[in-house]
């Protein structure tokens, strides 16, 4: 049997965030179909290496090798870029975060419908469909932007801190969910989290990120 080539694989990658340094000489391979979990305290380059996975990040040097599958990953930033007070649903949402850019007005057209209406079904919120974003809570909202994140069906998906902000029982609800999306369907999965408990239990791997240096005066 031929072994596969990892999805995604670093070589001595250092990061900067702006002028400091948060992560240098960085290698490790990402295998199809696992579930990686990147933990560590904050500021220790966590999100900055996600963005640099996803390509929204350049890195200082090393190299970034993506095989054809990973090169247009789904990805939940840390941070929704999102008003509550904008009167969107959130079919709307993920209409307009769907990368075909049809453009429409007065109606989602009907070549996005079936796709939207399937990844809501498929995160079990198919009832939030026609709920504006700001009466949503704050797990209901997370997977609207997870869904937002599969609508183009990738093979891997890296989410940035999604348990962030939610209560317990939306953190686990959250946590299975991610699970489910995992052994269901044939999917990839990073996940950065500085919260060891929601890592415990979910990742098949984990990665743990060393605080940063701090120079003495």
């Amino acid at each position: 049997m031929i072994a596969l080539s990892p999805l995604l694989e670093t070589r001595e990658l250092t990061l900067h965030h702006g002028t400091r340094e948060v992560l240098a000489g960085f290698s490790c391979t990402i295998d199809r179909g696992e579930l990686l979990g990147i933990s560590g305290p904050n500021g220790c380059g966590k999100t900055t290496l996600l963005k640099a996975l996803v390509g929204i990040h350049q890195q200082t040097s090393g190299t970034i090798r993506r095989q054809p599958p990973a090169r247009n990953p789904g990805y939940v930033p840390q941070h929704a870029p999102i008003d509550r007070n904008f009167p969107l649903t959130a079919s709307e949402f993920l209409a307009i975060n769907c990368q075909s850019r049809i453009p429409w007005i007065g109606g989602i057209p009907r070549k996005l419908r079936h796709g939207i209406c399937g990844k809501l079904d498929c995160l079990g919120i198919s009832h939030l469909a026609t709920r504006p974003l700001g009466t949503l809570s704050g797990g209901e909202l997370q997977r609207v932007r997870i869904a937002a994140a599969l609508l183009e069906d990738p093979a891997l998906l890296l989410l940035d801190e999604p348990s962030s902000h939610l209560d317990p029982a939306a953190t686990a609800s959250l946590k299975q969910l991610l699970l489910h999306l995992h052994q269901e369907h044939p999917l990839t999965l990073v996940v950065v989290s500085h919260d060891e408990p929601f890592i415990d239990g979910l990742a098949t791997r984990r990665i743990s990120l060393a605080a940063p240096s701090l120079a003495v005066a």
